[in-house]
């Protein structure tokens, strides 16, 4: 028993550790920007306008073009991509903005998080190897649109 009590006074204090920080709050979803943030890449447009299933490295172009567009929404979320391809013809543009869409969410897994729902169309004023997507970003409470 002396030993007992003896073992208690000796005994190391035991001290928590510092809880740990809080995630930061990110601010709830509330809608659909209405003004989209349009930019135009530049894609292999003799390739992707054939409708063929595209090869690795040209899957890779694009993601490449891309990310390299989107830098600046890094930190955002799109909901909604509006892709149009340009081409001499609408068959080839369609296909153009579709293997376009096709390949957002290998370009940044963050910004097209999920299913985005995207729409391909035609643009007969861009050239042949080009498409513009119209990205419409998520609203977060706070922002304004």
């Amino acid at each position: 028993m002396v030993l007992f009590i003896v073992g208690l006074g000796s005994a190391i204090k035991y001290t928590p550790p510092p809880p740990p920080e809080p995630e930061p709050k990110i601010p709830p979803i509330v809608g659909m920007k209405t003004d989209p943030t349009a930019l135009t890449v530049a894609v292999n447009g003799q390739l992707l306008s054939t409708g063929s299933a595209l090869p690795a490295p040209a899957r890779g172009a694009v993601c490449d073009a891309i990310r390299a567009r989107t830098r600046s929404l890094r930190g955002e979320r799109a909901a909604l991509v509006l892709v149009f391809g340009g081409a001499g013809d609408v068959t080839s543009g369609q296909n153009v903005a579709r293997s376009v869409a096709g390949q957002l969410g290998c370009a940044d897994d963050k910004i097209f998080r999920g299913k985005v729902p995207t729409r391909a169309f035609w643009d007969g004023s861009l050239p042949l190897g080009q498409a513009r997507l119209e990205i419409f970003l998520f609203l977060r409470e706070g922002d304004r649109s």
